[in-house]
Parts: C-alpha cells; structure tokens; sequence
C-alpha cells in the first residue's frame, strides 16, 4: 500500500477509536497528558534507536537516565546513594521492588517462598496484589487490610498482621503504602509505616506512581511527608509530570539490592560489564534491551523548570478542590470522598431515591451519558461499596470552566434521566462545545 493510504488507514480506522487523554475534557482514571517538549524526547529515543540495557552502548542517554534518577531522588527525599532505574511504569516498579525485597529476604533458600506475606491496604493499587502473586507470595497470604475512614492503612491493623503471622511461622517480606491512592488520592501515614516497618525490620514500598510528584508543592510535601523513609518507590512521571507513556520510576534505599536480585552476567555480555561509576541499567530489573525513557523527562523539566512544573501540579490539586465546592453546593450532587491530590468522588443524589442498588444503577446510567456525549470523559469507582463518579484532573489542558462544564454535564445528564429532580439552572446548561486548548 502508499503510505498516505496508510496514514490514512490509521487516521480514520485506528486512531479515531482511542480516548484522547491530553484533551481538557479527559477526566477519568489518572490522564497522561505530555509536553511538546517530552514528546519530543520520545520521538527522538525511538528514532535513534537507543538501547540503554548496559552503559558502553548508551553512554550519553544513561547519564541523562542517572541524572534524572537523583533529581528524583532530591525531590522525595531519600538519601544520597539511592538510585533504581527507569520501567515501563508503576506496575513495574512495584514488581520491581517486589522481586528484590523477596531476594533479601530469601536469598537461595526457596523453601521460604511458601511462607512469605505482604501488607496493603484494600485501596492499593491492583498492581500491588498482582505483584505479590508474581514474585511467589501465596495469594492467601497477601494481606489486603481494611483501610480506616479516610481511606488509608492502619499501622496498628499491620502490626496485628504481622504478629499473628508471625506467631503461625509465616515471615512478612514487605509493607506496600500508597502515596496518592488511584481511588481517592489518600496518603497512608508514612512516617508511621515507616516507623512500624524499621521496628519489625521489613521492606517498605511505596506506590507513589500517581501522587509522589506533588512533593514539589508545599500541600504536596505535607501531605506527603515520611515519603522518602522508604526502602523502595514507584513513580510514573507519564502522570503528573507531564511524560508520554509508556515511563515509570523505581528508586532504592539500596541500589544494591537492586544487583543482586537481577544481576546476571553472561559471556556475550562480558565485554559491557561495568566498572567503576559505570551503571547497566539491565542489572537492576528484568529488561536487557530497554529504551532511552530519560531523554523525555530531562527536556521537560530543563524547558519547563521546576516552577512551571509545580503551577501545574498545583493548579490539578485547585481544580479537583473546586469540584468538590460546586458538588457540596449543588443539593442533588453527595461528595463520597473529598479533594485530595487531584482526585474527587461523588454521586448524583436524588431526593426520593434511597435504595441503595437503584441509587448505583443510576449513577452508572449517568456516567454512560456524560461519557457517551463525547465532551468529557469520567471514570467510576466503588467506595464501601457504594458506585461513585470520580474525577481526576491532572492534565495542564484542563481548566477551571472545563470542570464546571463536566459538573453541567453531570448534571443535564441527571436531569435526563430524572425528569422531576429539581438542579441549579446555573449550572445544568447544555455544556460548551470544547474546543482543544494549545500551549
């Protein structure tokens, strides 16, 4: 075929079928909305063809890949000598971090395997259970805890676990925190976990893929605080720090740790060992050929510089905050989880509507019609069970009017499908067409 025919082909068969994250009206699940100049890193890693697995092949792009790792490194607080690699994405990570917490704790004595347990809460991050089972936990043994009012891990409900596990001869290999859950955008007490896991002397890992870039805001930082007491991290800068997908980030207390659960050396390789500061990446997780994911990282943030990066951060946390305003004065919308690092939860409430699968069911019909208008897009989640529209607004295109036209939508959309709730009419307007923002 003529590559116009097969542009073409794409243009109208493949690409039209996709969800546009950048577009400001994307609200659901955690958008990826990139910078020109990180697409930019991106095209030009694939174009040259980068393999960044060991360090006399990629020389330049790794140490771009190093350098990024310590800015990242400063910017959570660990200290210095911490480093990782960058992955695929948090999922990655995680296992990632997994896979080498199970090494020092195992080392070569596989009858422990069948022993192990790991601690999360019931809003991790699904990627956290999958992992477990990957790296060998028993699935019976990954303790999935309940998670108090606000949606976070219990210290003292850990420390029970492990007691009682260890008091049946099981041996608790690692503690998975969430900094920014993908739910609500909660924060566990870090600095509790930390203390809990130092005592008892167990891995802690922290998923911060979605929320561990808001340390570079004062709120962020706060909230975030104990974050860089981990043993381990998971970050996606394909998230909030506006990189194309696919690009996630492990660091390590102990890059150490890191070699001696991946490291193999075999005699085609023998030529591209590393000696002194030199650094394979391909020793620190399952990849050997890898592609140059720093190039996007290190134009965006050397374009941009920090300031602009933390507006935009900011500027998310505002817009999830000025969501749950306008639900908390609108008398037919319920908060189920308030504004927390970009992420808000709620409902559609009508007066006469208590039974609480009727009160799910309309709420699902009312996300298929705001989503099936094509203006915006919202995702669903459940919280104790109860079915909530949730919104996450990270992408720099969204705007304050975007918001308050996704609120409208919600609402016409309710007013639709419920002809006699009574809705402000302020904000129940046929939403604006959305035209495409630029920057």
């Amino acid at each position: 075929m003529e590559f116009d025919g097969l542009l073409e082909t794409l243009r109208t068969d493949v690409l039209s079928r996709t969800a546009r994250e950048p577009h400001p009206g994307f609200m659901g699940y955690v958008p990826s909305c990139p910078t020109f100049p990180a697409i930019l890193g991106d095209w030009l890693a694939t174009g040259y063809n980068v393999f960044a697995g060991v360090w006399s092949i990629a020389e330049g792009p790794n140490a771009i890949e190093l350098a990024v790792l310590d800015w990242f490194r400063q910017w959570i607080g660990m200290p210095e000598g911490a480093g990782g690699l960058l992955t695929s994405g948090g999922s990655s990570a995680t296992l990632t971090a997994i896979v080498a917490a199970r090494h020092a704790v195992v080392g070569e004595d596989a009858s422990r395997l069948a022993r192990l347990t790991l601690y999360t809460s019931d809003q991790a991050h699904s990627a956290v259970v999958r992992a477990a089972w990957i790296a060998g936990v028993p699935r019976g043994q990954v303790r999935v805890l309940p998670s108090d009012k606000a949606f976070r891990l219990r210290p003292a409900d850990v420390r029970a676990a492990m007691a009682a596990d260890r008091a049946a001869g099981l041996v608790p290999l690692a503690v998975v925190a969430s900094a920014g859950t993908t739910n609500t955008g909660a924060v566990d007490p870090l600095d509790e976990l930390a203390d809990l896991c130092a005592a008892e002397k167990v891995w802690l890992h922290v998923d911060a893929a979605y929320g561990g870039f808001a340390t570079l805001t004062p709120r962020g930082r706060e909230l975030l605080a104990g974050l860089g007491r981990c043993d381990s991290v998971a970050l996606d800068p394909h998230k909030w720090l506006y990189v194309p997908i696919e690009c996630g980030c492990l660091l390590v207390r102990d890059p150490a740790r890191l070699r001696e659960a991946f490291q193999i050396l075999p005699d085609y390789l023998l030529d591209v060992a590393p000696v002194d500061r030199q650094v394979n990446f391909a020793d620190y997780g399952e990849q050997l050929t890898r592609q140059a994911r720093g190039l996007k990282i290190w134009l965006n943030v050397r374009y941009f510089g920090l300031a602009a990066l933390r507006t935009e951060i900011e500027n998310g946390i505002a817009r999830a905050e000025h969501i749950e305003r306008m639900v908390r004065e609108e008398p037919a919308l319920e908060l189920l989880a308030p504004a927390q690092l970009g992420v808000v939860c709620f409902r559609v409430r009508p007066p006469d509507m208590d039974d609480p699968a009727e009160l799910d069911a309309f709420n699902e019909r009312v996300n298929t019609a705001v989503n099936a208008t094509g203006r915006h897009l919202i995702s669903s989640t459940r919280l104790r069970g109860v079915f909530s529209l949730r919104a996450c607004v990270l992408g720099f295109r969204t705007s304050m009017a975007e918001v308050e036209a996704m609120i409208r939508s919600v609402l016409t959309a309710a007013g639709q499908l419920h002809p006699t709730l009574e809705l402000d009419s302020r904000r129940s307007a046929t939403p604006r067409d959305i035209t495409t923002a630029t920057r």
